[in-house]
């Protein structure tokens, strides 16, 4: 059985910060040369970077940075990443390239592959703008192993009064526990808001309080991409959707994104969390450019979820429910059509190896009582 919260909270940090460390791998998409030289300085401690980290197979913290231009222009050699740009996505898929979107963050799904192949234990993503929230505080991604490590505790019971506990009310075992496949931070400084709370904050100015929790089975949640850590396994279901160049919606990749994984982790008996570890988020973009690239997804973003939510999904790998999903994605328009074909192309890229990966990994749920389906 797994340990309780506190002793694998505890077996966790010594996972991530002492012997046989859970390795990871930074994906960072970005444009700008300034920018991601600034955040390459910023984190080097952190990440351990440096020119001399030839073999990136022995890092416990290998970087992959996504250039969203047609070639590699950034010279990045000195802090020792893996670099790629749109001459590497093509050379590796070929005719399937072009499931990875141009000229919008979602090119980090590119990033996710890569680490995929190289068997770390958990991937995370950062924004080029996003800088650690604790200046020189080391810890930032042995915290995010921390919590995909700990059991999710939430509450499975509810009582039916106030101010008593009602007969056949559990004394102790109210809560439900389970594995998390995915932990989301969240941000001090400049906070994640669309175009339209963007605007209405410039009159009516509000305190944002990150909240730490369990994201509630059955619930969904606005995944933010700039600061978000997973376990690999979840890979084949992490494709930031087709956003920006030739695509009518833009700045909904991760977002979107998030309702499909969240939907399929509670079908799977999987936990997500919410809250820490925080970044700073130093960079607020042009309201008036996100506005134009939102709006058409605003009423789609509405629907979406419900449509996701009434789904009947029976898979029991990642890559099934993923592509019973996508199968019932019949919004209307051309876009949707070409989308349920990226997401089956992306999930065929993991289709062979991970359906073995995971089903060893669902026996040893099963055999341990984890398994929170039928």
């Amino acid at each position: 059985m797994p340990g309780t919260p506190a002793n694998s909270r505890h077996v966790a940090r010594e996972r991530a910060e002492g012997e046989g460390a859970a390795k990871s791998a930074v994906v960072v998409p970005t444009n700008r040369h300034d920018r991601i030289t600034r955040f390459l300085d910023a984190w080097k401690d952190e990440f351990a970077l440096s020119a001399s980290r030839m073999d990136l197979r022995d890092a416990g913290h290998a970087v992959i940075v996504i250039e969203d231009n047609p070639q590699r222009t950034f010279d990045l050699g000195r802090w020792g990443v893996e670099h790629y740009s749109w001459k590497e996505i093509d050379d590796e898929l070929g005719s399937d390239s072009w499931i990875i979107p141009r000229r919008t963050d979602c090119i980090r799904s590119f990033g996710f592959l890569k680490a995929w192949q190289r068997k770390v234990d958990f991937i995370v993503t950062l924004d080029d703008d996003c800088l650690t929230a604790a200046a020189g505080e080391p810890g930032f991604v042995a915290k995010h192993w921390e919590m995909l490590a700990t059991p999710a505790s939430s509450p499975a019971w509810v009582s039916t009064v106030d101010g008593a506990a009602p007969r056949g009310l559990p004394y102790v075992a109210r809560n439900r526990s389970s594995e998390c496949m995915l932990n989301h931070g969240l941000w001090q400084g400049v906070p994640d808001f669309d175009a339209l709370t963007q605007l209405q904050a410039v009159r009516q100015p509000s305190n944002v309080v990150p909240v730490e929790q369990v994201v509630p089975r059955g619930s969904y949640f606005p995944m933010c991409g700039m600061n978000l850590a997973f376990k690999t396994e979840l890979a084949p279901i992490m494709y930031f959707l087709l956003m920006g160049n030739d695509c009518p919606y833009d700045r909904f990749g991760d977002i979107w994104c998030g309702i499909f994984a969240k939907r399929i982790c509670d079908h799977l008996g999987y936990s997500v969390r919410s809250g820490r570890p925080l970044i700073d988020h130093q960079r607020a973009s042009d309201v008036w450019v996100n506005l134009r690239k939102e709006a058409p997804a605003y009423e789609v973003n509405e629907r979406l979820w419900q449509v996701v939510d009434s789904a009947v999904i029976t898979g029991r790998t990642f890559v099934d429910c993923y592509r019973e999903l996508a199968d019932q994605l019949t919004l209307p328009g051309e876009y949707w059509a070409r989308l349920r074909n990226a997401m089956h192309v992306w999930s065929g890229l993991f289709a062979c190896q991970t359906t073995r990966r995971e089903e060893h990994h669902l026996v040893e749920r099963e055999i341990t009582g984890v398994l929170g389906v039928p």
